[in-house]
């Protein structure tokens, strides 16, 4: 995992209410986390660059969107399923019932994330 990726799952691992999380969702927290990583990579070159980085000129002249642009966006979608799945989101959690206690996995997390 990328350095991006690796603080994307520690801030998902930490941030989680208790029982939200099992070593099941590992594969797809995995998915989540690099493209958070991704996410944040490509955002930040396109901030590097301002409104600037937005826009590309092509060989011929013409300008378009750049596509960093379309990354952003698909990493978006992405992530969104992700998240929906996992219950990162207050619309996701509302659907789902967490057990009233729940043990700390937080050390098989910093397993499975190395």
């Amino acid at each position: 995992m990328s350095e991006g990726a690796k603080e994307a799952w520690n801030y998902a691992v930490a941030n989680s209410p208790p029982g939200l999380l099992s070593a099941l969702d590992g594969a797809v927290l995995e998915r989540w986390a690099n493209c958070s990583g991704l996410y944040r990579e490509a955002l930040s070159r396109i901030n590097r660059a301002g409104v600037s980085g937005m826009i590309i000129k092509t060989p011929s002249g013409i300008l378009r969107r750049s596509p960093l642009m379309d990354v952003i966006r698909d990493l978006a979608l992405e992530m969104k399923g992700y998240e929906a799945e996992m219950g990162f989101t207050p619309a996701a959690r509302s659907r789902i019932s967490l057990p009233a206690e729940s043990t700390n996995e937080s050390d098989l997390w910093s397993e499975i994330a190395g």
